[in-house]
């Protein structure tokens, strides 16, 4: 039947040819399948594929009833149109002053991180290499936190470097978060132990480090971000650097729409490009 529908449907779009454009039967549903399969095949490329997109944005066949396919795309027009203007562009626009104001508070936040850092002392630091039970040996890098800041801190994430003394290069590079079993709190001193990861790119050069003696291994210990007890973030030192890829993710999100907007009411295919 449906092949049935579709013949007579082309047949119908031949002898109208020269009566102006076809328009899509709606008498039921099957006929205005069998219509717009006709109408969309003598389209050229371009136009179907409009066309297409059209359709599949999904219409009540009393909507497409009695319509061309110039019909169609005008009404596809409208709505990609009228969704930008009232819903896309002014929640993008929204976004905007929160992330203004993000980047205010990550600046602000940044002024303190130094004088916040200070409180903190790292000692003791150790690298050493411990034998496993099969035999094999893996590193563990150490120190002692002394917390004299006023907040109680749970965890840390921390960009080391440990190599030998000198400009030599590093033998560890990499970035750990460590996470203390209880919070250390305002003057107390906990332990850190963490495992380099020796298949990351930085740690290339770990198994050099194995006849090292402590003194001649050197330290570096960078502070990333800090959170206390209820997971608040208390110093960030990417804070800034977020914040701000943040606002300019929404600021090129808005002016994609708004160009949007302005090749769709210019005339622009609905279509989506490669």
């Amino acid at each position: 039947m449906r092949s049935l529908l579709l013949a007579a449907a082309l047949a119908l779009l031949a002898a109208c040819g020269d009566a102006g454009p076809v328009k899509i039967d709606g008498s039921t549903k099957e006929t205005a399948e069998a219509s717009i399969a006709a109408i969309g095949a003598a389209l050229d490329p371009a136009k179907k594929a409009e066309f297409d997109a059209a359709v599949e944005m999904g219409w009540p066949l009393s909507e497409l009833a009695g319509k061309t396919a110039e019909d169609v795309i005008g009404l596809a027009r409208a709505r990609l149109v009228t969704a930008l203007k009232e819903e896309t562009i002014p929640a993008l626009q929204a976004t905007i002053p929160e992330a203004e104001k993000a980047v205010g508070t990550a600046a602000e936040a940044a002024k303190s991180a130094e004088r916040f850092l200070t409180a903190i002392s790292l000692l003791n630091p150790q690298f050493v290499w411990r034998d496993g039970a099969a035999g094999e040996a893996s590193p563990l890098f150490s120190f002692n936190m002394k917390n004299d800041t006023s907040e109680a801190i749970q965890e840390i994430v921390f960009h080391a470097t440990i190599g030998p003394r000198g400009d030599g290069k590093p033998w560890i590079e990499q970035r750990f978060d460590f996470k203390f079993a209880e919070a250390v709190t305002a003057g107390e001193t906990k332990f850190v132990f963490v495992t380099p990861d020796l298949t990351l790119p930085g740690n290339v050069d770990a198994l050099a480090s194995r006849d090292a003696a402590s003194n001649d291994i050197q330290y570096g210990i960078d502070f990333v971000r800090v959170g206390d007890l209820n997971g608040r973030i208390i110093m960030d030192d990417e804070g800034e650097a977020k914040a701000g890829a943040a606002l300019q993710d929404a600021r090129d999100k808005l002016a994609a729409a708004e160009a949007e907007l302005n090749r769709l009411e210019a005339g622009g295919s609905i279509a989506a490009t490669p």
